[in-house]
């Protein structure tokens, strides 16, 4: 390294396997940028403070018995952007710490401090550690993570620590009792708090209202707030000042999830909030004051729409009775068993149910009720709704997604009392409702659909009829249909990009699908169904530009696949999933001049690829080899030389043929200039 002295920039990142930096990096007096994230080492080169021109550095490791100690930062007055220290609790003196000098480092915006997540030894030196850790009152972020103390120093939540604070994330803090004073931050936007695991109450000293006697009113500038697994909290209280006023008047966002213990009350009077998330919290509940007073939420003045997820939290469902409707945009109903039906909300956009298999589908889903949301644009429905057995097309003007996934009983759809087309939808997602017998007579009247899946209904026999009349129709993608017959009778849709059919094995492929014709045909997977017209009758439009070759389990060779002689402008090719595949010789590849990127994986029985080698492949950039335990060499004339990627996983004689240096045939590999060999990645 020693050689190197004009080295200004040395990037690292991502070498996962690195372990330890140089000993004599110390002698790079020219370097200004180290990037060594991602990486694994242990500490960092002894005397690394005379990289005195060092101006980004994105982690300091400190070591445990060798190496720079933190002291040695002193020296990097230069240093800007971001810094992560790591392994806090090899800091041998408190002092070292103090050297370190963060304080002054005015150039640094983002900081992350960051212990081990085994035991603290000792919580009154880690808390001794992070007070000496200050940081410039510049800094625009800081996250602390895995600290050991039980108690925060003044300095994290002191208006005079920070003057332009805007990002803070504490995490892991499992032997902390109480909060930091974030409330009295006044430029502080966004505030996360993750796995606290002692702390049971939230109040006076998040606000900063020690006493009564709060220095400014507390968040002021406060937009995003989330808390997450808190599994000992309990209390969220008011700050004692707040009286009329809101303690969060700018939040925007809120973020409660996994805090199963939280009881009382979520806040009121949030004036400017626009998202509201609540998960895993079953006793908490809403104050009587939501929804109630000008003052309270969302009200006349409000500008932006409301989101609102609410995830096994019965306490808060009246929250969506006494928000204003004209304001609530989308809805997002997970884990109940308890909702009859939805107040009126015609200005509703999006409606998500989740896990809600026993709600009262009679009157959730009633004429009446869903022709009230006049608005709706997507309606989302998982693994809810089990008693429903017709569900109702048409009901809403405005609906462009409908996603249906685990319906139990759904047997088919209606579109009785639709007095026009349903022009507005252009994405329809039907899975894994295994009673789902049919659809309309007459097929869909949907002109501008773009998307249609449907998958895991064991029990469909047709498909919706006149198919080919859905000419916006870009993807269609059927899968898991075991009992389907009647398909795409008359034609496929003209304009098709993506189509796939897989593990549908009654149905039979016609001429008069028209493949070739499918002119717009971007992706195509030949998968079982199309075994039996490989070797004459697939055609397919010589503009292909994907084809993914999945789970041919007769597959020997692709000298059998004749239709990829006719792919010339064919970009990418993927062939997995094929056990019985033995060779990939020359004469089935040879015709894709165009071919960008070749991946093959899950082909157990592969041993060869071509012996001429891939040569005549001139436009290959990425080939990706994945669990093909089989193969044991790559081409022997060796690979094109427009190569720049390539990937071995999971192939256990490959990966140790070609392994780094000490392979035989590393050197055949070597000139690419990006291979990841298993988890190790050379460039």
């Amino acid at each position: 390294m020693r050689k190197l002295i004009n080295l200004r920039t040395l990037t690292l990142a991502g070498c996962s396997s690195l372990t330890k930096l140089p000993a004599d990096m110390r002698e790079l007096s020219s370097l200004h940028y180290l990037d060594v994230s991602g990486t694994k080492i242990e500490g960092m080169p002894v005397e690394i403070g005379r990289l005195k021109s060092l101006r980004t550095l994105t982690d300091f490791v400190v070591g445990k018995y060798t190496g720079s100690s933190i002291g040695e930062l002193r020296e990097l007055q230069h240093l800007q952007g971001r810094l992560r220290i790591s392994n806090l609790q090899n800091v041998v003196d408190v002092v070292d710490a103090l050297e370190a000098n963060l304080k002054n480092k005015k150039e640094l915006n983002d900081l992350e401090l960051a212990w081990g997540d085994e035991e603290a030894d000792d919580s009154q030196k880690e808390r001794d550690v992070l007070d000496k850790l200050q940081p410039s009152a510049n800094l625009e972020k800081l996250t602390i993570r895995f600290y050991g103390g039980t108690s925060f120093p003044n300095w994290l939540g002191s208006s005079n620590s920070f003057s332009n604070i805007q990002f803070m994330c504490i995490s892991d803090c499992k032997y902390c009792l109480s909060l930091p004073s974030f409330g009295q931050l006044p430029t502080l936007k966004v505030l996360r708090i993750k796995r606290m695991k002692f702390v049971r109450t939230v109040g006076a000293e998040f606000y900063g209202d020690l006493n009564g006697a709060s220095v400014i009113p507390p968040f002021r500038s406060l937009q995003a707030l989330e808390f997450e697994e808190m599994p000992e909290w309990e209390d969220w209280l008011p700050s004692p000042s707040g009286g009329q006023c809101s303690d969060f008047p700018c939040l925007q966002e809120l973020t409660i999830s996994i805090c199963p213990r939280l009881r009382g009350y979520l806040p009121n009077r949030l004036p400017c909030l626009e998202t509201l998330w609540v998960s895993g919290c079953e006793y908490l509940h809403l104050h009587d004051e939501w929804g109630s007073s000008s003052i309270s939420l969302n009200m006349d003045y409000l500008q932006n729409s409301l989101e609102i997820d609410i995830d096994g939290c019965p306490g808060l469902l009246p929250l969506i009775e006494r928000v204003e409707k004209k304001f609530l945009s989308t809805l997002r109903i997970s884990n109940f068993d308890a909702i009859q039906c939805l107040p009126k909300m015609k200005c509703l956009r999006s409606l998500i149910f989740s896990r809600c298999p026993t709600v009262s589908s009679l009157e959730f889903l009633s004429h009446e009720m869903m022709a009230e949301l006049t608005s709706l644009e997507e309606l989302l429905i998982y693994d809810s709704f089990h008693s429903v057995r017709s569900f109702p097309l048409g009901v809403f003007p405005k609906l462009s997604t409908l996603r249906i996934d685990g319906c139990e009983n759904l047997e088919s759809f209606s579109i009785e009392g639709v007095d026009q087309n349903l022009s507005h939808l252009n994405q329809l997602e039907i899975r894994n409702c295994p009673n789902l017998a049919s659809f309309p007579d007459g097929g869909l009247p949907t002109p501008n659909l773009r998307q249609l899946v449907v998958g895991g209904c064991k029990n469909l026999k047709s498909f919706p009829e006149r198919i080919r009349t859905l000419t916006a129709l870009e993807g269609l993608h059927i899968s898991d249909l075991p009992n389907l017959v009647s398909f795409a009778q008359g034609g496929l849709p003209p304009n098709l990009q993506y189509f796939d059919v897989r593990r549908c094995d009654k149905v039979k492929p016609s001429v008069e699908w028209g493949l070739q014709g499918l002119v717009s045909l971007k992706e195509f997977t030949i998968g079982e169904i199309w075994a039996p017209l490989l070797k004459e009758q697939l055609l397919l439009p010589t503009t292909l530009n994907g084809l993914n070759i999945a789970g041919l389990s007769s597959l020997k060779s692709v000298v059998d696949v004749k239709v990829l002689r006719h792919l010339a402008s064919l970009h990418r090719l993927t062939i997995e999933d094929c056990p019985s595949l033995e060779f990939l010789p020359r004469e089935g590849l040879q015709h894709l001049t165009s071919l960008q990127y070749l991946n093959i994986s899950s082909c157990p029985s592969l041993e060869f690829l071509p012996a001429e080698g891939l040569l005549h492949l001139t436009s290959l950039q990425e080939l990706r080899i994945r669990w093909c335990p089989k193969l044991q060499f790559l081409p022997e004339n060796g690979l094109p030389p427009s190569l720049s990627y390539l990937e071995i996983d999971s192939c256990s004689t490959l990966e140790k043929r070609y392994e780094d240096k000490t392979g035989e045939d590393w050197a055949k590999i070597s000139h690419i200039p990006c291979i990841r060999i298993g988890r190790d990645l050379f460039i």
